[in-house]
Formats: C-alpha cells, sequence, structure tokens
C-alpha cells in the first residue's frame, strides 16, 4: 500500500534484497522447485511430515483443539485429534503447492481445479450481476481466489499485511498475477464498495473474530461466535448478490475443489441478526463435507459473550510455561 491508496503497492523495493530477507528468498525458491514436483510425490512428503507438526506447533495445536471441540462437543478425543491432524495434513499439502500460483500457467492451474456447482456462478453471470463470492478461511483459499481470476472474472478482495515484507510481497503480487485488485483490510471498506459498484466481483473472508464492538454473538456450529455483520450491508450498499463459496484440496484426488452454493436469497433481509446467523449457518453447510479443509488454528472464538478474557490465553500462558 502506497499513500492514499489503500491497494498493496506490487512494486519491488531495493531493500528486499537485505541480508535478513535470505532466509525468505530460499523459502520462495523452494516453494518455486516443488511447484515442479509431481504432485503425488509432493504430498506423500507433506503427509509424513503432518504428524511431527502436530507435536512441535503446540500453540497452534491448542488452538485448533479448542475451536473443534467448541464447534463439535460430541466428538470424541480421538476423533478431535484425527481432524487435527488431517488439518495439518491438508495445510502442508497446499503449502508446498503454493508456488504452483507463481510458477505455472494458467492452463495447468486451471486443470487442476474440479467445479461442483458451476450452474449457480454461471446464472448470476448470465444476468450481469455483481457478485460477492463469500468463502470462508480453507487452506487452499488463495488457490480459490486465483482460479476465479485465472477465468477472467474481475475480482477484489481485502487482506492483512504478512509480516514478512518480502513475504507480503509475494504473496500479493501472487494474489493479483490474473488481474485481481487486493486491498489491505486497515484501510477500510470504502474503497471496494466503490469498486465492486464498478463492477467487479468482490472475494469476502467472513469468519474472523473482529472484536465485542463491531460484531454480533451468533451461532456458528454448537458455539455463539463474535461475528461482523457487515455481509448483509455490503449488499445493501452495492447491490451485488452474495455465492458462498469453498475452497478445498482434495487429498486422495490430489487436487483442487471449489464448492460453489446457490446465492443467497432473499438477501438481506430486515432482520440484521438473522442475516449474519445465515452466513455462518452458510459457512457450516460448505465445511459439512470437509471440516478438515478448515484453518482451525485461528482464534475464531476469541472475544467470549460472557468474559472479556480471550478465550485462548490461559491455555496457551500454560503451554509456555512447559
Amino acid at each position: 500500500m502506497s499513500g492514499s491508496d489503500p491497494v498493496y503497492d506490487l512494486e519491488f523495493k531495493r531493500h528486499y534484497l537485505h541480508p535478513r530477507y535470505w532466509p525468505t528468498w530460499l523459502s520462495i525458491g523452494l516453494l518455486w522447485l516443488l511447484a515442479w514436483l509431481p504432485v503425488r510425490v509432493r504430498d506423500a512428503v507433506a503427509g509424513a511430515l503432518a504428524p511431527l507438526l502436530v507435536r512441535l506447533a503446540k500453540k497452534q495445536c491448542y488452538i485448533a483443539r479448542t475451536n473443534i471441540r467448541l464447534c463439535f462437543p460430541e466428538l470424541p478425543d480421538h476423533d478431535v485429534e484425527q481432524m487435527l491432524l488431517d488439518s495439518i495434513r491438508t495445510g502442508l499439502m497446499t503449502f508446498m503447492g503454493y508456488g504452483e500460483w507463481t510458477a505455472r500457467s494458467r492452463d495447468y492451474l486451471q486443470g487442476r481445479f474440479v467445479i461442483q456447482g458451476q450452474e449457480h456462478l454461471d446464472a448470476c453471470l448470465a444476468a450481469d450481476e455483481k457478485i460477492i463470492f463469500m468463502i470462508p478461511h480453507t487452506w487452499a483459499i488463495d488457490a480459490g481466489g486465483l482460479y476465479l481470476t485465472s477465468l477472467g472474472l474481475p475480482m477484489c478482495t481485502m487482506m492483512h499485511s504478512a509480516k514478512n515484507e518480502v513475504f507480503d510481497w509475494f504473496i500479493n503480487r501472487q494474489r493479483a498475477r490474473f488481474d485481481g485488485i487486493v486491498y489491505e483490510r486497515d484501510a477500510g471498506i470504502k474503497a471496494v464498495i466503490k469498486t465492486i459498484k464498478n463492477g467487479k466481483h468482490f472475494f469476502y473472508l467472513p469468519d474472523q473474530d473482529h472484536g465485542r464492538e463491531a460484531s454480533l454473538f451468533v451461532p456458528f456450529f454448537a458455539e455463539l461466535k463474535a461475528t461482523l455483520p457487515a455481509l448483509p450491508k455490503l449488499v445493501k450498499l452495492t447491490g451485488a448478490r452474495v455465492i458462498p463459496v469453498l475452497s478445498v484440496y482434495n487429498a486422495k484426488q490430489h487436487r483442487y475443489e471449489l464448492i460453489i452454493r446457490p446465492a443467497m436469497a432473499p438477501y438481506p433481509t430486515a432482520d440484521i441478526t438473522a442475516d449474519t446467523r445465515a452466513m455462518n449457518a452458510e459457512i457450516e453447510a460448505l465445511l459439512g463435507e470437509w471440516p478438515e479443509q478448515y484453518m482451525w488454528f485461528l482464534k475464531y472464538f476469541q472475544t467470549q459473550i460472557d468474559s472479556d478474557k480471550g478465550r485462548y490465553e490461559a491455555g496457551i500462558r500454560e503451554i509456555r510455561k512447559r
């Protein structure tokens, strides 16, 4: 992002070559090389490394176990552990394939995807409607956005900056590869509203915790979650249709899949709480067959309805003491 422009500045900066960034460049180079490794070999390596990461990433796994138990309280412990392992395995497979989206051709990348529900997207495009793709945080979320832009759909999205400047530049340059527009989340929503009104579709991530003041508490699976009620407001301001979408990596088939559900209708209604809950219900429906695809390590339930304390902090402190 440069000056008052809320779009990420994708220009290469000379200080990116500073020695402190050399390990990052080495990692990017490794991702590039992995992009040319046979997919089944790459996935086998990722699968073999997953149990090790479960043992090493104690803080992240604590958050993930907490989230899974809150959402699925009926699951026995061994099923919780299996979902956690499957999620990390999926995450490693998608991360090790991340370089594909820079290194490989458009035709190759499109061939890596299988689409379910194409007719729902086609119906909105045939009616010349603006679309808000409502897509939860799965491991393959970036791949889904890049696939849509590779089709020639005019797209924009909002993302948080990564702490590492070079990796931030790399991932956002990749996200914009097929002419997508990436906005910094902290820049606010006005630029996105203008861009949607001007004819671009919006890739909207709906499920992070933005705190008590900005949120409504509505159910998400078996738990009340502080949920941002921005989606119905965006629809009212832009006239866009909301299409729920899930981007997943099918480890058995060694391919990506994009699951597209029918456009939400009627949406929005006069009840913003019901509209916000309807959004969460769509996420639940999308994840129904693919719960292991979710980024369970994110602090989705940090804000509690009956306490000002962060939900995960006490457990994380205990882990650090060990």
